[in-house]
This record gives structure tokens, C-alpha cells and sequence, in this order.
């Protein structure tokens, strides 16, 4: 089932929020919570796209009558192939010149951010612009602020997935997540997107914040999916003179940096992309460290 589009003009920010069978995960005081959050940011530059899977329990009810009188918002339920499937989809479905992904228990940092970021992406016109994210323990107080580092994207993500905004004919240009990542697809398109060289704006300021949920269950498979990524990304320079495995770059991840000998290559090579370069130079200042401490018993001296 869809929801008609709105009437009017486009317009610039969309916010897409993918779902699936929220009551049955007793999730429905944090998504209502997305709800209230996005009625008061008050922005008529912006709508919000909640993207659900076909759930079967209930939640569509459930999300119908919360926006019953929600202006600029848009339900969407039709069978999907997981969370990224869903995001690609509320991105095909955006009128949006940008996209910013909540997630259904996430919330906005204050009431302003939606109307304080359009200022600078009507100003600006970035690729996309990123801020910093907010981790809140179960009693309200502020945990972290996750600032971003364009800098450390050859490491980790850089910024949060849910504090960057896109451009949308940038992700479409990308074909947006890739299915093949079961958990870390955000990481890929944003190294794909750093390498494109897309240009990006820091809006300094908190846009998005999380109550703490512990530690990550799918740790291994986050691992996997960044060192899926990075083999990708290595293997295509046809300079390198050797080919490197899964298992290389799965040891580079629990390290939390490539091996010095590799930076030093990439270095080297004139197809490295210009716009990474920047990021290629932590990462070695990082290798070189961890040269000199040899109580590491770590490969990445080697």
C-alpha cells in the first residue's frame, strides 16, 4: 500500500524512516517518539518517508493512525529484502534534494536541526553534510558526542549514518546501498562516495541522537562487511602488484588500520583517488605509530 503523493513543491530535505513489525519488538514508544520528534522541527522544507517491510503485526495500523494528522508525512508498506532494501526504496520514493536516514528508534538532536541544515545546504549546495551524533544512557544524560572525522574513513565510518545528509541523484548515482552488506552497506556507500569524490560540508552541530543499546551483537559481521569492503576497494587499483584476500583485510579491521606497507603503496600510486588522500594520510601517520610500538603484536608494522 502507498500513500499518494503530496501536491506543491518538492521539497529539499527528505527524512526516510524504514520499519517492520514494531509491535511484535515492542518498539512502538521509540518510533512514537520519531513522530513527535520530526512535528516539532516544524520544517516545511522537508517530509518524512516512513518506509515499512509489509509488516504482519499490526504496525501499519499502528504508524496510520500516528500520522493520521502529520503534515508532509508519507507511509509506504510493500514487501522488501531487509533494511537497506528499505532505504533505497524510501529514497526512490523521495522528492527530496536530500536525504537523511532515522532510524525508528532514533530522534533528531534538537527541534531546530531539519530548518538549521537547510540553511546551509540552500547556502552551500553540498554532496553532503554531515554533523556529530548523540549517545543518551537510559536516564537522559548525554553518554558520547560521536563528532565526525572525514579524515578516518580508510579506518571506520566517519560520521554516523543517521547525521549525514545526501544528496539524492548522488545516491542514485551510486546505486545506493549494496544488498551484498548485511550490516555495513552505510560504510560502503560512503567509502564509494569519498572516493567519487563527492565534496561535503561538517554543519558542526549534533543531528541526530540514540539511547545507548550495548554492545553490538553483530559484531562479526560488521567486521566482515568493512573487510568486504575494503577488498573491493584495494583490488581495483590495477597498479598494486599484488591481489589481497578477504582474510587480509578482515585482520586489518580487528587491528583498526591497514598495514603500513600498504599505505605507503597507495601512496605511491597516481590512480589513488585525490579526494582520499587526505584520509590516506592519517591512516599512515596511524601505521607508523603502531610501527614503533613493538609490544604490539599486531601486522601492521609489517
Amino acid at each position: 500500500m502507498s500513500a499518494p503523493s503530496e501536491t506543491g513543491d518538492a521539497p529539499l530535505i527528505s527524512v526516510i524512516t524504514a520499519t517492520w513489525n514494531l509491535l511484535s519488538q515492542g518498539r512502538q514508544d521509540t518510533f512514537r517518539r520519531v513522530i513527535e520528534c520530526m512535528a516539532r522541527q516544524n520544517c516545511d522544507r522537508s517530509e518524512h518517508i516512513i518506509q515499512d517491510g509489509a509488516s504482519t503485526d499490526g504496525t501499519v495500523e499502528f504508524i496510520q493512525d500516528l500520522i493520521a494528522d502529520a503534515p508532509r508525512t508519507r507511509l509506504i508498506s510493500e514487501p522488501d529484502q531487509g533494511l537497506y532494501d528499505a532505504m533505497n526504496r524510501g529514497v526512490e520514493a523521495a522528492r527530496g534534494e536530500y536525504v537523511l536516514f532515522l532510524n525508528s528508534d532514533d530522534s533528531l538532536a534538537a527541534d531546530d536541526v531539519l530548518n538549521r541544515a537547510a540553511d546551509v545546504l540552500v547556502r552551500r549546495g553540498p554532496d553532503f553534510a554531515y554533523g556529530s551524533t548523540v549517545e543518551r544512557g537510559s536516564d537522559g544524560q548525554i553518554l558520547k558526542d560521536r563528532r565526525p572525522d572525514p579524515n578516518s574513513v580508510l579506518q571506520r565510518m566517519p560520521f554516523s549514518h543517521n547525521s549525514v545528509f545526501i544528496r539524492s541523484d548522488l545516491f542514485n548515482r551510486l546505486r545506493g546501498h549494496d544488498l551484498g552488506f548485511a550490516v555495513a552497506s552505510d560504510y560502503d556507500l560512503v567509502l564509494r562516495m569519498f572516493a567519487g569524490g563527492a565534496k561535503g560540508v561538517d554543519l558542526e552541530m549534533p543531528i541526530s541522537e540514540y539511547s545507548s543499546r550495548g554492545a553490538s551483537a553483530d559484531d562479526a559481521r560488521v567486521a566482515r562487511d568493512y573487510a568486504m569492503a575494503w577488498y573491493t576497494f584495494i583490488n581495483g587499483f590495477e597498479s598494486l602488484s599484488r591481489n589481497y584476500t578477504v582474510a587480509d583485510c578482515l585482520s586489518w579491521y580487528y587491528q583498526g588500520n591497514m598495514p603500513l606497507s600498504l599505505c605507503r603503496t597507495l601512496q605511491s600510486i597516481d590512480e589513488f583517488p585525490e579526494a582520499l588522500r587526505p584520509a590516506l594520510r592519517q591512516s599512515l601517520k596511524k601505521a607508523r605509530r603502531r610501527a614503533w610500538q613493538f609490544w604490539r603484536k599486531s601486522k601492521a608494522s609489517l
